[in-house]
């Protein structure tokens, strides 16, 4: 990770492999390493997941039986199986390569050390080397990671938008069959462009109403019976409804100072929805994720410390975040969009992509700004 950082507040490379890898229903995943990285990465990643649960000895006098040994166990329950060595096997310089070269076996070498959650992502999918299948009719929805607390959501958002159009939906990154990925469309849609698979030729992104009309604009052109003026319909009306009660607001109201801790993708997204809709004062955008790949002004909000500065210095009446910029300033208003959101439940399939998406987050905002109400996603 670059630079030294104290108190990380985002997963490793290593949860973001094994968030990709899990995704692909009939692929095991064994983390091999440790048992208390594994129970927290289990705890991220809402799959099964495998460890081999390394202890000192096994540092000392090496893990090889260990390793083969689970990795005999699975092998009758899965179509293949993806073993990810965490720092310690790592540093340790085991070569398991050389360990599992008789067995079919994909090795991502992302221990925790070598990065952040969406590198250890595209690791991850550069090593499955997903590709484009030979007729295959539809889109492909890109984007859908296990870390997300939105990806079910959003899955079946964009399922709901390309049906409506018409559209077969393809292979959906990462949720599907292994043998899908090998077998995905030619034209693929984003609900997260942050984590881009790279299969097939984007077509944009499902993130907020302006990204939407254009990504179906586009789609107008890959193929032939597909009916897009359904969607372009039901955006107007997302707007319209968006339009009449943030009017409604404003007439009781002022337009919110707003601090938003998200990936860039998603930060990006709700200021430019805030800003055009409420009039909004952005008062600070904090990326967990490199903030270059934000088209808005950002900075890098990756540890306690940083949020805690960023926050006091913007001084916001409305926080966008995660728990820890809930705990850090628990007297400011609070929506919670960000891994990680502790002490509440959520069992709904919510979206932030979509219409559906763009409906939840303006939602949950007003709620959270009309006085008396404290409300969350």
């Amino acid at each position: 990770m670059p630079g030294m950082c104290e108190n990380p507040v985002w997963p490793c490379a290593m949860a973001g492999a094994a968030a990709c890898l899990s995704g692909f229903h009939d692929l095991g995943v064994i983390l091999h390493g440790s048992s208390g990285c594994y129970y927290y990465t289990q705890s991220l990643v809402s799959a099964p997941l495998h460890c081999t649960s390394l202890d000192c000895r096994d540092v000392i006098f090496g893990a090889e039986d260990r390793l083969r040994a689970l990795v005999a166990e699975l092998a009758g329950s899965y179509s293949r199986i993806a073993v990810i060595p965490m720092c310690v096997p790592s540093i340790v310089g085991e070569d398991l390569g050389l360990l599992l070269e008789d067995e079919d076996v994909l090795i991502v070498d992302t221990p925790g050390f070598s990065g952040r959650m969406e590198d250890g992502y595209r690791r991850a999918m550069d090593v499955l080397a997903p590709s484009v299948g030979e007729g295959i009719p539809g889109v492909n929805i890109d984007g859908v990671s296990l870390t997300d607390r939105f990806a079910r959501g959003n899955r079946r958002e964009g399922e709901r938008l390309l049906r409506m159009a018409g559209i077969p939906v393809a292979t959906c990154f990462c949720s599907a069959r292994l043998r899908d990925a090998y077998r995905a469309a030619p034209v693929t849609v984003e609900t997260n462009p942050d984590l881009r698979s790279g299969v097939g030729t984007a077509a944009g992104s499902l993130l907020g109403l302006e990204s939407l009309r254009s990504t179906f604009h586009n789609l107008q052109s890959h193929g032939s019976g597909w009916d897009t003026d359904p969607v372009f319909r039901e955006i107007d009306e997302t707007e319209e409804s968006i339009v009449r009660s943030c009017d409604r607001f404003l007439r009781r109201c002022d337009p919110p100072r707003v601090a938003i801790f998200a990936t860039a993708a998603y930060a990006e997204m709700i200021a430019g929805l805030l800003t055009t809709y409420l009039d909004a004062e952005i008062a600070v955008v904090g990326t967990r994720n490199p903030p270059s790949l934000c088209t808005i002004p950002a900075r890098e909000a990756y540890d306690l410390g940083t949020i805690g500065d960023l926050i006091r210095e913007s001084d916001p009446d409305l926080l966008i975040g995660s728990s820890y910029e809930h705990v850090t300033a628990p007297k400011i208003r609070f929506v919670g969009l960000t891994y990680p959101l502790r002490g509440q439940y959520m069992l709904q399939n919510r979206a932030v992509a979509g219409t559906e998406g763009v409906l939840g987050v303006i939602e949950a905002v007003l709620n959270a700004c009309t006085p008396g109400n404290a409300q969350r996603i």
